[in-house]
């Protein structure tokens, strides 16, 4: 396998594992240990390490290693704070796109079909996964249908960090299915062409997904998934 291949390999792997959680925020990481465990030399695991601090998942420690970013009180309330600035106002432009761009018109009403569909069903693994895999279309389209370019950007570079708090902010056992309303509910707005109602949506969805997160911090024992927060 070529260096640059198996620098990817590890990058993907390493990136993936920080994103579900199997790596811990604040969890140290051994070059040789990750060179081990890829059969990998100590030069593309380097350049893994580096991309995933460019990426802000890790910070370089020493020329052996890096640590798993942290996840705390502060930088969740700062990227809330952050996304409802951005994702609020995207909404808003695509709620008013879609009266004269009929390929997202029927993007959105895919979504909102599959999620009203999925909000019938009882609990399950499957129903979460394809929930999580709707959320993920809903997020994408509106990106691509966001009219400016800069926004769509910004709101793309978000998304690792967002996708390592997904288990923590559906952690309380009634947390997906109000999501799956909110998420419906920004549908309906978008669809409607009412921007106001679309960004008032979103808002209300990013509130209270921060304060999921943020209650499962401080009481970690009512949370329904392992969480290990540094919260300094």
């Amino acid at each position: 396998m070529a260096r640059e291949s198996k620098s990817e390999q590890v990058y993907v792997q390493l990136k993936q594992d920080i994103l579900n959680g199997t790596l811990s925020p604040g969890q140290s990481l051994s070059a040789i240990d990750v060179g081990t465990r890829f059969s990998a030399s100590r030069t593309p695991v380097r350049q893994a390490f580096l991309r995933l601090e460019a990426d802000g998942l890790v910070s370089l420690t020493d020329r052996q290693g890096a640590r798993v970013a942290p996840i705390s009180i502060k930088s969740v309330r700062d990227l809330f704070e952050l996304r409802i600035l951005l994702e609020a106002a995207a909404a808003r432009m695509v709620a008013e796109a879609v009266g004269r761009d009929t390929a997202a018109r029927q993007q959105f009403e895919k979504v909102a079909d599959a999620l009203g569909a999925i909000s019938e069903e009882d609990p399950s693994e499957s129903r979460r996964d394809r929930f999580y895999e709707l959320t993920e279309t809903y997020d994408q389209a509106v990106i691509a249908h966001t009219r400016n370019s800069q926004l769509a950007r910004s709101i793309a570079e978000l998304r690792p960090h967002t996708e390592r708090l997904r288990n923590i902010a559906h952690s309380h056992p009634d947390r997906l299915d109000v999501s799956l309303a909110e998420h419906r509910a920004m549908c309906r707005a978008i669809l409607a062409g009412d921007g106001p109602a679309a960004a008032a949506a979103c808002t209300e969805h990013l509130t209270q997904t921060q304060k999921t997160i943020l209650d499962a911090v401080v009481d970690p024992q009512g949370s329904a998934v392992a969480i290990d927060l540094v919260t300094a």
